[in-house]
Formats: structure tokens, C-alpha cells, sequence
């Protein structure tokens, strides 16, 4: 979708040196004082009571993520109730924080205080932007360690395989993930983030080097705070924002422009304030330890080699999304042409687990393109399409 192309760029922005700071003598270069507030025996899950918590915070710096536009679109307008249940089952918050890189952490004491004292700067691939100007943006997990080994693993959701040259991938159909990416069977909790999702009020630390420019345009696509007069300081800085409607951010995307926070909740402190933290259920909160996988803003197809696991939300749905279906005037789009009743792909949420995820399947396509001139794989023939397809060309929801 073109309206989403320009995410892409971020996806090339940094190299992957790491700076450090005084690790020769472990002098920390900041410290950030946390507290996290509520009680956690009331949220833990039946098959955890009998274990001892090991409750912590860990620093954890937020990830380039484009979702694709089935996601992007149906999880916040219910134009079909099918697919709106498939992206609400199989589909990560589009607004919330994905984590990239985990970075310090460190025990929650019996009151609900901890510092994290930071060793090292954040390394140059979670920073947004150029070399005399460039932000990165990280949320304050909090987590039950539950195999006690001192750090926050990231989690991802399992999918299924796209086929011939699909390669790995987060989003829709990616390939199937390695022994070391599946979550253990004392796999971590996360019950609670300073930064959960941009629809919700957040508290995040942000590190800038060099001096902050308003009018970039990376900046205005990598966790954008749009309607926020100030933004991070050089340095360190706690920045707090009052978060938007999902329609709105919707509308942002699709080039409708305008801005989204209310001025009266955006804050810059320094890092003598405190973060608080509220604990919560994990299921709320546990797509911030969720790694994005990379995805780019396209849906990936997966061949119909055998029948998905129908208890699961499925649906009919379009090959091409396009901000047609937002019903609003978009400049630069034309919508005279667009079908939206051409449903010829089918979408499948993935089973409940530590991590949310869907497959796309397409009767005729390659991995990243159902329509692509040199196909992959074709089953539109009477003798390979499968009796169990439900999705034709032209069918309606």
C-alpha cells in the first residue's frame, strides 16, 4: 500500500555497531528510578501459584514495525464481523509498542522500587533518523523471571510455512521459528509496561543524539507523538503522552494527516522522576515482549497445502487493502475502481498462545505478492484446488 511504503525506509536506517559506555569500571551513565505499584498474587495465572516469583524490570528499546494493512485496517473498523474477528484473534495491537533489544534489568524490591542503573548506550539499531540527529524510544517491561536468569526473553508467534521462497518472517505466514525463539515452558510474564501501546496513556525513555528535529519525517512515523509540542532532550529523557484513538491513528496512516495527542497530556522530565508502573493482567500486556519479526508493511501468503485448523476465526478477505475502505477522502487516491467485495484470499488467526499471529492463503501467488507474474504456486487448476477452499474470486463477506 503506498500509504505505508514510506515506513519502509526506516526499516535501513542504523548499523549494527554497539556503543558502550564506562564498561571498563561498570560505572552506570544513568540511572532511571521505577515503581511498580499493585499486587501481583491477584494477576498470576492458575499454573503459577505454586512457583515463587521472581518480579523485575528490564529495559527493553521499541523495534521499526509496519503492520500489514489487513491488520492495520480490520482491527480497527468493523467492515466485516469474519475478519474483524480474525485481526482482532491474530493481530497485535497495531498502535502498541514492539520490542527489539532487551537492555538492563534488575530486581523489583519488596515496596515496589528498583533502579536501573544503564551501562551502555543504546546501539544504533533501534535509533530512528541520521547521524547528527537520531532517536530511539524504549518502554519499562515489568516481568515475573521465571527461570530466574536475570533477563527478559522476547517472545515470537509461530506460523506457518509460506511455501517456496517465503523465507522467515513475523508477520502473516512466516516461515516456522527455530527451537531458540519458541517460548519456554517457564517461558516470562510481563505484567506491566511504561509503554504499552500510542491509543494509550505512556511513559517511555527516550535517548537522542544530537538535536531533536520536529519536521523529520522518520520521526513523525517511528512512535510519533504528533500534537506534542517538545520532544526528547539530548540525551536521556522520560517522555509521557495521553495516546490517541485507534481511528485517528488510522486515518494518520492512511494520509489524512492532523494531529493526534492532546497537547495538555505531553510531557519532557528529566530522569529524576520516577516511572510508575501498574501491574496488570498478563494478557494484556504481553504483546510488548513480542518481537515484530521484521515485518514491512506487506501481508505474506501462504500456499493452501492442507486445511487450516477451522476452530480457529477465519475469513474471506481482499488481496489488495486499500484506505478506500476507510469510507473517507484520501488525497492521492482514487477509489472509482476499487472492488471491496473481492474476498479471493483466506485468513486464518493462529491458535492462542504467548503470542498473537494469522496466515494469509492464496489459491495462486508467491510469498509477498498474490499476485506476482511468476507465481510460486498454483492450485486454481480443478485437479489441485483444494475440495475444502472456501474463499472464489468475486466472493462477498
Amino acid at each position: 500500500m503506498k500509504y505505508l511504503l514510506p515506513l519502509l525506509t526506516l526499516l535501513a536506517v542504523g548499523c549494527q555497531d554497539k556503543l558502550l559506555g564506562l564498561t571498563d569500571n561498570a560505572v552506570p551513565l544513568v540511572h532511571i528510578k521505577v515503581k511498580v505499584t499493585g499486587d501481583l498474587q491477584q494477576l498470576r495465572p492458575p499454573g503459577t501459584l505454586g512457583e515463587t516469583p521472581h518480579l523485575r524490570v528490564a529495559l527493553v528499546w521499541g523495534a521499526v514495525y509496519v503492520p500489514d494493512p489487513f491488520c492495520a485496517i480490520y482491527q480497527v473498523l468493523p467492515l466485516d464481523p469474519s475478519a474483524t474477528a480474525v485481526a482482532q484473534a491474530g493481530c497485535r495491537d497495531v498502535f502498541g509498542f514492539v520490542p527489539a533489544q532487551v537492555g538492563e534489568s534488575v530486581a523489583v524490591a519488596a515496596d515496589g522500587s528498583a533502579t536501573l542503573d544503564l551501562i551502555n548506550l543504546p546501539n544504533a539499531a533501534v535509533l530512528v533518523g541520521e547521524v547528527t540527529s537520531r532517536v530511539g524510544y524504549a518502554s519499562i517491561l515489568v516481568f515475573d523471571d521465571r527461570n530466574d536468569n536475570g533477563t527478559l526473553e522476547l517472545h515470537r508467534a509461530a506460523q506457518r510455512n509460506t511455501g517456496p521462497g517465503g523465507g522467515p518472517g513475523g508477520g502473516p505466514g512466516g516461515a516456522p521459528l527455530p527451537d531458540s525463539a519458541t517460548p519456554t515452558v517457564k517461558g516470562d510474564f510481563v505484567y506491566g509496561a511504561s509503554f504499552i501501546s500510542m491509543t494509550q496513556p505512556d511513559q517511555r525513555i527516550a535517548y537522542l543524539e544530537g538535536t531533536f528535529d520536529a519536521n523529520n519525517a522518520l520521526y513523525g512515523l517511528f512512535y510519533p507523538r504528533t500534537g506534542c509540542a517538545a520532544g526528547p532532550t539530548t540525551g536521556f529523557s522520560i517522555l509521557s503522552a495521553g495516546g490517541f484513538p485507534a481511528l485517528l491513528g488510522l486515518q494518520a496512516l492512511a494520509g489524512a494527516g492532523g494531529d493526534l495527542e492532546d497537547p495538555t497530556t505531553c510531557s519532557v522530565k528529566t530522569l529524576d522522576s520516577t516511572v510508575t508502573i501498574p501491574l496488570q493482567a498478563t494478557e494484556t500486556v504481553r504483546d510488548a515482549a513480542c518481537s515484530g519479526g521484521g515485518t514491512s508493511g506487506v501481508v505474506r501468503y501462504a500456499e493452501p497445502k492442507s486445511q487450516p485448523d477451522w476452530l480457529q476465526p477465519w475469513a474471506c478477505v481482499p488481496v489488495k487493502y486499500s484506505p478506500c475502505l476507510l469510507g473517507i477522502p484520501i488525497p492521492g487516491q482514487d477509489c472509482s475502481k476499487f472492488d471491496a467485495k473481492a474476498r479471493p484470499a483466506l485468513a486464518v488467526a493462529a491458535a492462542p498462545g504467548d503470542c498473537k499471529g494469522n496466515t494469509h492463503y492464496v489459491l495462486k501467488g508467491c510469498a509477498t505478492d498474490a499476485n506476482c507474474d511468476a507465481p510460486q504456486w498454483d492450485y486454481t487448476t480443478p485437479a489441485k484446488k483444494p475440495v475444502w477452499w472456501p474463499c472464489d474470486v468475486g466472493s462477498t463477506p
